[in-house]
């Protein structure tokens, strides 16, 4: 029986596989590794050493014993931040540049899509705002020419949020079924426009999910920051809510199986 986290960040002055086999003893088998920014980069080749770093700490956690899918790619407040050393174009081609270095490791099969893409989730001025939409809609097709699935990182997930996400995928044709909103909500699941989405595993959310049947995946975006421990979610709340819901029926098998095993393997394709 699979049970899949769905966002689950490693770092290198964390747990590391500390974190993994906490999750591994709590019931679990597979993990999304989605890449996180560890310092502040402005250029390319920094960034890509920080890639590296996530595809080494993913070795760490097959060795440990876990599943992984790895997942890649410039996260969409670094183009704000490059916005202050650079011009719009600069910061644009830098951006692109780290996003197709992530898609050629799809290409490769080494990661399995890119992630996280999107737009900030704070207040920015209109022209970074549409800046950031335009370079997202550029990102979206660049993910498609490889077959990547693509993790969003946005403001919170409404069904106004989820219907202009959907317009973004639909100009770039990209698959909104491999197109996964994060850090999703019980506001993301009530009209996800196509877009899959990945709950935060929260007993609310878990709850209003399977009562309406919607399907979705579950996370705990946990962080394996050192100043934040346990931040989001700890590494066992996945398997250990999951289970629980199970055995409560508050989900059924059909439902476990689908947000474990099915959903993922048509997003991601393949755990190694």
């Amino acid at each position: 029986m699979d049970i899949t986290d769905n966002h689950f960040h490693l770092d290198p002055n964390g747990q590391k596989e500390e974190a993994v086999k906490s999750f591994l003893k709590a019931g679990g088998t597979r993990l999304v590794l989605v890449h996180k920014p560890y310092s502040p980069w402005n250029k390319i080749e920094e960034f890509k050493k920080q890639v590296q770093t996530t595809l080494k700490l993913s070795d760490k956690a097959r060795e440990t014993g876990a599943k992984v899918a790895v997942i890649s790619s410039p996260h969409p407040v670094q183009l704000v931040k490059l916005l202050e050393y650079y011009s719009p174009e600069e910061a644009s081609e830098i951006y692109l540049d780290a996003v197709d270095f992530c898609t050629t490791l799809v290409n490769e099969r080494v990661t399995v899509g890119l992630g996280e893409l999107g737009r900030p989730h704070f207040e920015v001025d209109q022209k970074t705002w549409d800046l950031c939409n335009q370079i997202l809609k550029e990102s979206l097709k660049r993910a498609k020419e490889v077959d990547a699935s693509v993790i969003l990182h946005t403001e919170t997930g409404t069904p106004e949020v989820m219907a202009d996400l959907a317009s973004i995928s639909n100009k770039a044709n990209f698959p909104k079924s491999r197109l996964v909103k994060h850090y999703g909500g019980i506001g993301s699941i009530e009209n996800s426009h196509g877009i899959t989405v990945s709950l935060l595993a929260s007993n609310e959310n878990i709850a209003f999910a399977s009562k309406n049947n919607v399907s979705h995946m579950l996370e705990t975006d946990y962080l394996d920051d050192p100043k934040r421990p346990g931040a989001v979610l700890g590494p066992k709340t996945v398997p250990r809510k999951s289970l629980k819901s199970l055995q409560e029926g508050v989900i059924n098998e059909e439902q476990f199986s689908k947000i474990h095993t099915d959903i993922p393997n048509f997003i991601y394709k393949e755990f190694i």
